[in-house]
């Protein structure tokens, strides 16, 4: 589908399905309630009838077919009776809606149909990563997706993906293998043998990647004692969620050191690798230490403790790697079982955690996207930034920083040298698409404010526009993520919706994975009065606590108001909506105070606690000690297994694969900002900006944004950075791929 023949996915859906539910909220929020003599009980307000009321409720439960039936047959009604023109507004809304659905779920069947043809096409030619890749697309299109696990074409898929897949760890391809692994754990979610091979598939990149020639990892490493180490050990007995198993965390802890001595490209950068006898030594008394702790029947956090020195002991007199590595990988194996969110700060972590927390960091101010062996791309320059303000353009190169050549460089390492301290200086050669020669800028460092509140596209000028709808007076707030300055952001920009006549708010936090605890509780206290509950948790300990709205008024003097609660709410959530989002979105659900809408959240409902380390600012433990609860007593967290979790949506609205590329296609263009005196700023222009290869990931000026310079650490499968494999057989896949039409064009 071409842009030329329909208007953008987000305005049409805007249109078809936002609007008539946000007016619909606000229709039956300030109709009037039926007298019991037939006559509307408020002057100048006019009564709903019964089937309109009933059409509204169901609309607003996700009940379509009976909301058209219903508001059609109000609006007949309504037309001859002079009744509110709204209703006639949302019937006609209504019909559009039906016409988009019916549209959707055509085009949708057409994908599902090819992706099936090119999946069995390609298990034909045993192409196997290509034919799980389009099963796993197809799984996602497909509108009963257990039937879809029985199919029979479908087990061969699989058969041949499992068998490549086993092909590839064997030879140590494990990109090629945990993109596999990745499609079959996408089909079959509750496999464990599919999530253990992506996991182990996963351990052995993350190594490949965090210690890479051209990796920055002696900086990550730099300043690690073994104190720390022990600190947080002895807080994790003591602290963590549950009695944690010492046991299991030694083992893995030990087994991750011999992983480490068969991977074989690290021994580019650690060259005592390259001594068989020192390897052999080290493997064989590291799995005496590993038998020991196998035949033990339990252990304690001194027991892990006295393991760790023996390792350290171990290495010091192999020299296998340096010693702030082995400390840095013993934790990471060791902090393994206990649960995804549990990790270290080490030392040179705490700067790039403070700016996700703080929503502030000292740069520049550019989102900058490297491709292996590339210069660096500036994405967009950030408001009001040095690099604004010098005429840093989106689309341009940076070639060199401070004299170094960029294509070297790995996008963490180009960030910590573009960054620095306040007022100090960093000169960026720029090469400008549209100028024949590189020309140097010298820029003076200073604070920058991540902004965290958006909406769905700029003006001229390269402000945002809050009112998606001026007619009828419905604002759109997207909230990219929860830090310090959130509810300062938030509460500016509603202040002026409500200037301008604000009737109701679209509150968008899909793809949000939030934040600090304090950022929630604080927004959800903005929308919410009389001392509502808010959320709750619990330790290990059964210990309580849980948080509040404010009293109706916290005694400002300002003209601000302290809640916001006249105006009706849409929050949009999906599967990448998390923790800070699902406390937001789950107490304004349960207090009936919005309408959910999209897909269930993700179900990241577990606290962590940021625990200081041998009394110092120098590390932390990040680590899992309680559950959040809604106030319905609702847990948020996913376990294993698990078919309830996170915050189920009050209407349903599912996207398919495509319809969420297109989605987070448009955020992406929406977010370039437009350089001082930039000309050449037309839609395909962002367009070619923005089109980077979706494995790689962005970085904004010495952050990566959305959390994911912190996730790469335990996901490097989704990287393609630092893969030295042959692609000879990739190429050909994507080759083949790249000659296949849309089937919707």
């Amino acid at each position: 589908m071409s842009a030329s023949r329909k208007p953008p996915v987000r305005s049409r859906f805007a249109r078809a399905v936002l609007s008539p539910l946000a007016v619909a909220v606000l229709l039956l929020r300030t109709a009037p309630a039926p007298a019991a003599d037939g006559q509307a009980q408020a002057a100048g307000r006019v009564e709903l009838s019964p089937e309109m009321r009933k059409g509204l409720a169901a609309l607003g439960t996700g009940q379509f077919q009976e909301a058209f039936n219903l508001i059609h047959q109000a609006a007949k009604g309504a037309l001859q009776s002079g009744a509110d023109p709204r209703i006639a507004h949302i019937d006609r809304w209504l019909a559009d809606f039906e016409k988009l659905q019916n549209e959707r779920a055509a085009r949708a069947l057409k994908d599902y149909e090819q992706y099936v043809a090119w999946a069995r096409e390609d298990a034909e030619k045993q192409r196997w990563q290509s034919a799980i890749r389009y099963a796993s697309m197809a799984f996602n299109t497909a509108v009963d997706q257990d039937a879809f696990r029985k199919e029979e074409w479908l087990r061969k898929v699989v058969e041949g993906a499992e068998s490549a897949a086993r092909e590839y760890e064997e030879n140590g391809q494990w990109v090629k293998a945990a993109r596999i692994y990745y499609r079959l754990t996408d089909i079959f979610p509750r496999n464990k043998v599919y999530k253990e091979a992506l996991q182990r598939s996963q351990a052995h990149l993350r190594l490949d990647f965090t210690y890479s020639p051209d990796s920055d990892w002696e900086a990550a490493v730099s300043n690690i004692t073994p104190d720390m180490a022990k600190d947080a050990f002895r807080k994790i007995e003591t602290e963590y969620i549950t009695e944690p198993n010492f046991k299991e965390a030694a083992q893995a802890a030990l087994k991750h050191l011999l992983l480490m001595t068969q991977e074989k490209k690290i021994a580019s950068v650690f060259k005592r690798m390259e001594s068989e006898e020192a390897v052999q030594e080290f493997r064989q008394r590291v799995g005496a230490r590993l038998k020991d702790v196998e035949e033990a029947d339990d252990l304690t956090a001194q027991d892990l403790i006295n393991h760790f020195d023996r390792v350290l002991r171990i290495n010091d007199e192999t020299r296998l790697f340096p010693r702030t590595v082995l400390i840095h990988e013993f934790v990471h194996g060791a902090l393994r079982p206990l649960d995804p969110y549990s990790d270290m700060l080490w030392p040179s972590d705490l700067q790039e955690f403070n700016k996700h927390t703080q929503g502030k960091f000292s740069g520049v101010g550019i989102s900058i996207h490297k491709d292996p062996g590339e210069p660096l791309r500036v994405v967009s320059p950030l408001e009001d930034s040095p690099a604004y303000n010098a005429g840093i353009q989106a689309g341009d190169l940076i070639t060199a920083i401070n004299g170094q050549p960029s294509r070297k460089l790995t996008i963490t390492k180009a960030v910590r040298e573009i960054t620095g301290p306040p007022n100090t200086t960093v000169t960026l050669t720029i090469k400008r698409p549209s100028l024949d020669k590189e020309f140097d800028v010298t820029l003076e460092r200073k604070e920058i404010t991540i902004f965290t509140i958006k909406s769905f596209e700029r003006d001229e000028q390269g402000r945002w526009k809050y009112m998606i709808d001026p007619e009828n007076k419905i604002g759109y707030l997207r909230m990219t993520n929860f830090t310090e300055n959130t509810i300062d952001e938030l509460r500016e920009v509603i202040g002026k919706l409500r200037s301008e006549g604000m009737r109701g708010l679209i509150f968008d936090l899909r793809g949000n994975p939030g934040g600090p605890l304090k950022s929630a509780v604080d927004v959800s206290d903005m929308f919410l009065e009389g001392r509502k509950k808010i959320v709750a948790t619990k330790d290990r300990h059964g210990k309580p606590w849980e948080q509040s709205s404010s009293p109706d008024s916290d005694g400002r003097s300002g003209a601000a108001p302290a809640h916001f609660t006249d105006f009706p709410m849409i929050v949009l959530v999906n599967g990448s909506s998390a923790s800070a989002s699902e406390i937001v979105s789950g107490a304004l659900q349960v207090h009936r105070r919005a309408l959910i809408v999209g897909e269930r959240s993700f179900g990241k409902g577990s606290v962590q606690q940021v625990l200081r380390l041998n009394n110092t600012n120098q590390a932390y433990l990040k680590l899992t000690t309680a559950k959040y609860y809604l106030p319905n007593g609702r847990c948020l967290h996913r376990e294993e297994d698990a078919t309830t979790w996170g915050v189920d949506p009050d209407v349903e609205v599912k996207l398919v694969p495509k319809e969420v590329v297109k989605v987070l296609e448009l955020r992406m263009n929406n977010d370039v900002l437009k350089g001082k005196n930039q000309e050449n700023f037309t839609k395909d222009y962002v367009k070619s900006v923005t089109a980077f290869r979706t494995a790689t990931r962005p970085a904004r000026g010495g952050q990566a944004t959305d959390k994911e310079q912190e996730d790469s650490k335990d996901k490097a499968g989704d990287k393609e950075e630092g893969d030295e494999e042959s692609l000879d057989e990739e190429e050909d896949e994507e080759l083949a791929e790249s000659q296949r039409p849309d089937p919707n064009e």
